[in-house]
């Protein structure tokens, strides 16, 4: 007898739909976050408050020399709005994604539902990834709203394509890593308050502590290098190695540093000199190593948030 071949599977086409009917969690804290006027008056506010702030950058520089405005001036007001409007969305991704994912889980053991949802069929991976993705997708919708302003940096111009592509990865980038700290901790404390507290602690470590660790080194390795028998090449290797790492730590550091570099030309490495003595060597350019780090760092606290729902199922 003549075997019969089974048709192949057809390939299943990614749709956004399916991804987000195939957890209910998604859906639901989605649907619950939009719902009523809650997330629309946050949105305006926040575009307010963006506007404000470009708006009085740019009245500032008319008042100074409202009667000379060269093409050198243009290009400075240009980068001057680019660059204050990422670091004020990339100061939001820090401080606000904490305060939306820091109660996601430890919320629903407040109010008595996490056993519920535990029964279901809903696994501990879903269920993490639900919070966590919705709570995502609200910060990118609320940081992406306000990406527009930048075409107003564009008309002045000073502003090129490759700075807008980084800006936007390494806001993608701490959002994502921002808001898996804050499932991290909310999985396995059993009161929001306390996760909320930790996970501002962790963060304001990140964005104030790694910098004022930053600037201690730096005052030691200027002391150290001005001394009367200076420090050996070695040694500064290694002190410019600890400041470039304290920097690819720091979401603002890392923006301001990789700015700096692509003044220089230099998108993806750079050719560093010694400070003190002759010789350069390489390094890379703090956005990737920044955007490699955290996500590794996300990738991990997500594994550390299933595994805690699970423990705490157990």
């Amino acid at each position: 007898m003549a075997e019969t071949l089974t048709p192949p599977l057809p390939k299943r086409k990614f749709d956004p739909r399916t991804w987000l009917e195939g957890n209910p969690v998604i859906l639901k804290e989605l649907r619950g976050r939009m719902r009523g006027g809650r997330a629309f008056l946050l949105l305006t506010l926040y575009l307010f408050f963006m506007s404000a702030i470009i708006g009085l950058i740019y009245l500032a520089f008319l008042a100074s020399d409202i009667n000379n405005i060269s093409v050198d001036m243009r290009q400075t007001i240009g980068k001057t709005l680019f660059s204050v409007t990422m670091l004020l969305e990339l100061f939001a991704a820090c401080f606000v994604a904490p305060a939306l994912t820091s109660g996601s889980i430890s919320s629903e053991r407040e109010g008595q539902t996490f056993d519920l949802l535990r029964t279901t069929l809903l696994s501990e991976q879903s269920l993490v990834l639900g919070k966590l993705n919705s709570s995502f997708l609200f910060l990118l919708l609320l940081l992406f709203a306000s990406l527009p302003l930048l075409s107003i940096a564009s008309v002045f111009g000073g502003v090129t394509t490759s700075e807008i592509l980084l800006g936007i990865v390494l806001l993608i980038t701490t959002t994502l890593t921002f808001s898996a700290v804050g499932v991290f901790f909310s999985s396995f404390t059993k009161r929001t308050l306390i996760s909320t507290v930790l996970s501002y602690a962790f963060t304001l470590m990140l964005v104030f502590g790694v910098p004022a660790f930053l600037m201690a080194t730096t005052v030691f390795y200027g002391a150290m290098s001005s001394g009367p028998n200076g420090i050996s090449k070695i040694t500064e290797f290694i002190f410019i190695i600890l400041i470039y790492l304290m920097i690819m730590l720091n979401p603002i550091g890392t923006a301001i540093a990789t700015e700096l570099l692509l003044l220089e030309g230099a998108t993806f490495f750079y050719d560093m000199p010694y400070p003190s003595s002759t010789g350069t060597f390489f390094i890379l350019s703090p956005w990737i190593g920044y955007t490699v780090f955290y996500i590794g760092m996300s990738f991990v606290l997500i594994w550390l948030s299933i595994f805690f729902v699970r423990q705490t199922e157990k």
